[in-house]
């Protein structure tokens, strides 16, 4: 009988890319209650950032009844796969002109001219067919697994396995997101890794339902290239760089918008050494080189698969709530070269708002690129932590970030940032709690000791399909995992060749259990400063952070964002307000 480690590791390797099938697939959707799912997340999503609905400025999230969406879907479609990331999905019954495939270099959909709007869980993704299925190593950083009896299903041996929402995992993607449903029921099949079947509940109810109704392996019709070739009146899919909408009134307003606040920045970052009580620029012992990394990263072909121990720690990694040791503190460290990232601009995104956005970035591209950010973490779960940094990250923001589960501070120099309770997020968030690399490709998993701490080394390549929680979005990158914890020592994002982000959890200390005292992570503010209240509107609480200032400057950028055809207007005011602080 197959347990959670086994499970784990199929659920991590299942690779639709290598499979030759033809399978039948339903689904089924029920569109009001997904509406209303999708509200709930909203509004939760919004209080785990900060975000209040309701907040002067910031818009109203709630999606109205919709009688087109709102009724209850049921597709039917047959999908062939071969090797090569070869596909082709045609849908049947009312849906029978659609199509979408790929003939393993070009993904491409058909589409009639007026198609209805599809449910809203069974979009495919460029190039991946039912992700919902043949690709379920998402499921791995966002669920409990409770592995259940073997089953048969399309008269394939199978397990039965019942995923419930993670809660008290730091780095975890529902730490940053809350659940989408109450719980999955998952078939998956002891061979291959695919879901046979996955049904989602919301409150109670059936949400979606996807499963495989017949499965032929190695059908014949596989081997015919043919069968994979973009049929007439078909199109291309959009590269998802290229992001859809940028066209039209709405974009163009938005993009003048966004041209004219980079351009102000841009003006803030050259002159904000003469602004009253800013910090001077990064002192020069915070600039560095990127150091050499050793050990060095592992070759492409370097090592196996990770193994199904490996995964069940990375699997563990940032849960706080059970007897596994988990980090209490460590040292941070963080290396950022600021021109990998500038070079992957795209010259549309440089040219958008009259080239204000261009500005910016050949603002800093004229400053020192290499960073060093250091500072010292303790930790005790998703929403007690307390982030102090010793040095400037060569961007204005806060110097400690604490939680004590009951309220959140950001601690500038002068000000202090006050408002309700969150869960830690961001790149250390993703060093502690590492499971979001079994959304991506491993392999290697040599032990190795560093900095005198027992661990493995991974070679982490992007993954097909799944949802993207890291820290990063440069490929590929280097891993050194902790044997104890299952968090980070060490992670390099790497451009090409060269290093192009680096982060590194060291003196860690470790202990397990779940009983860290709140009064510990709550920060001590130096008489005099000004506390200032979270408004609920995250532009006026950012640009607070990154400017200092208050009144007509930040409440425009809200402005901006809330009506979108005074945006010109506004980010005018916002930058004459800027000049009179000068």
């Amino acid at each position: 009988m197959a347990g959670l480690p086994e499970v784990i590791g199929l659920l991590h390797r299942a690779d639709w890319t290598r499979l030759s099938l033809s399978v039948e697939v339903r689904f089924e959707q029920d569109g009001d209650l997904a509406r209303r799912r999708e509200n709930a997340v909203r509004t939760e999503g919004m209080r785990r950032f900060g975000v209040r609905p309701g907040s002067p400025g910031v818009p109203d999230v709630e999606q109205k009844p919709d009688a087109e969406r709102d009724v209850y879907h049921r597709w039917h479609a047959a999908l062939l796969i071969a090797s090569g990331r070869r596909y082709r999905l045609e849908y049947e019954g009312d849906h029978g002109d659609r199509a979408d495939g790929s003939d393993g270099e070009q993904a491409w959909t058909l589409r009639p001219p007026d198609p209805p709007l599809p449910p809203r869980d069974f979009e495919n993704g460029p190039g991946l067919p039912v992700p919902a299925l043949f690709r379920p190593a998402g499921l791995l950083a966002r669920f409990t697994l409770d592995v259940g009896g073997p089953v048969t299903a399309c008269g394939r041996e199978a397990i039965a396995v019942t995923a419930v929402p993670r809660h008290g995992a730091v780095g975890s993607r529902t730490s940053r997101r809350p659940p989408a449903c109450d719980r999955v029921e998952l078939i998956v099949d002891a061979e291959t890794g695919i879901l046979l079947r996955r049904e989602e509940t919301f409150e109670g109810q059936l949400l979606t339902l996807t499963e495989l109704t017949t499965v032929t392996m190695s059908p014949p019709e596989a081997d015919d290239p043919a069968r994979f070739a973009p049929p007439a009146g078909s199109r291309p899919v959009q590269d998802p760089e290229d992001f859809p909408g940028r066209s039209g009134l709405g974009w163009q307003v938005a993009a003048n918008a966004a041209g004219l606040a980079a351009g102000g920045l841009g003006a803030w970052l050259r002159l904000a050494p003469h602004l009253p009580g800013h910090r001077p620029a990064a002192e020069a012992s915070f600039l560095a080189a990127m150091p050499s990394p050793e050990p060095g990263p592992l070759d492409p072909g370097d090592g196996p698969p990770p193994s199904d121990d490996l995964l069940g720690l990375l699997y563990r990694s940032g849960q706080y709530d059970g007897d596994a040791p988990q980090v209490r503190g460590a040292a941070v460290r963080r290396w950022n070269d600021s021109t990998a990232w500038l070079g992957q601009v795209p010259g549309t995104w440089r040219a958008a708002g009259h080239g204000g956005v261009g500005y910016l970035f050949d603002t800093l591209a004229s400053k020192d690129t290499v960073t060093l950010s250091t500072g010292r973490l303790r930790i005790g779960g998703p929403e007690l932590y307390y982030l102090e940094y010793a040095s400037w990250q060569g961007r204005p923001g806060p110097l400690v970030m604490a939680c004590d589960g009951e309220q959140y501070w950001g601690i500038h120099d002068n000000r202090a940032r006050v408002g309700p309770a969150r869960p830690m997020a961001g790149e250390i968030a993703s060093l502690v709690g590492s499971s979001w690399l079994l959304g991506e490709r491993l392999s290697g998993g040599v032990e190795i000791t560093y900095h005198g701490r027992r661990g493995y080394h991974l070679r982490v390549t992007r993954g097909d399909g799944a949802a993207h929680e890291g820290p990063t979005t440069f490929y590929p990158a280097d891993a050194i995992v902790d044997a104890e914890t299952g968090s980070l020592l060490r992670l390099i994002a790497y451009d090409g060749d060269a290093p192009a982000e680096w982060w590194e959890l060291d003196d860690v200390t470790a202990e397990p259990g779940d009983t860290a005292d709140p009064a510990g992570f709550r920060p001590h503010i130096p008489p005099g400063t000004r506390v200032v209240e979270e408004t609920g509107n995250p532009l006026i609480d950012n640009a607070t952070d990154v400017f200092g200032l208050t009144g007509t400057a930040a409440r425009a950028a809200a402005e901006a964002f809330r009506c979108g055809t005074n945006a010109v207007s506004a980010a005018r005011s916002f930058l004459d307000d800027l000049r009179g602080h000068r």
